[in-house]
């Protein structure tokens, strides 16, 4: 029975941090889409869903964001944490941006003219802006997120994000079959 229990409670732990890491994921792909949204609107005066879902998420910042995440154990060394957020999110970026050009044949984004860009996919704003923002997230957020998860609970957060996954899910079909990208 103490054997039985012992892998109960093992499986419920690793269901908790898959589930955490989906709330970092989700939570990223959200910031990632506010911070695109008020980029657009400050710089060209207006506001569309420039992802290619139909959602209020782009999933490039949530493989960012657990890149980012992965960083947790430079936290006390803030000057390394910013290099390597810098880095992670960078590589992030262009191996992204890189296969959607060669497998879909388009270019979501494009830095060309812009300092110290390579092939148009990164350059040297970006990835210092992706930097600035994982401190943030490594200082503030994610402490903040933490508290909040564990005060919530693990069934509540279970199923708060079978039901983000779920319409996530969706979204990404309908997305798939009727929506059209943003092309330049």
């Amino acid at each position: 029975m103490t054997t039985m229990t012992t892998v109960a409670g093992e499986r419920q732990d690793k269901l908790d941090k898959l589930c955490y890491l989906f709330i970092i994921f989700v939570t990223g792909c959200l910031v990632g889409w506010l911070y695109e949204e008020i980029f657009y609107w400050l710089t060209e005066g207006l506001l569309r869903n420039r992802g290619t879902l139909y959602g209020p998420w782009l999933p490039i910042y949530g493989v960012g964001a657990l890149g980012i995440y992965a960083m947790k154990p430079l936290k006390k060394n803030p000057v390394l944490l910013f290099i390597m957020c810098t880095l992670i999110t960078g590589v992030v970026e262009y191996v992204i941006g890189f296969g959607i050009i060669k497998i879909f044949g388009v270019k979501l984004w494009d830095y060309t003219g812009l300092f110290l860009n390579i092939h148009g996919i990164i350059c040297f704003r970006s990835v210092i802006t992706f930097a600035i923002l994982g401190l943030f997230f490594h200082y503030i957020l994610e402490p903040m997120g933490r508290k909040t998860v564990d005060h919530m609970g693990p069934i509540i957060v279970r199923r708060l994000c079978f039901a983000i996954g779920a319409l996530m899910l969706a979204d990404c079909l309908l997305s798939a079959l009727f929506r059209t990208p943003i092309m330049y």
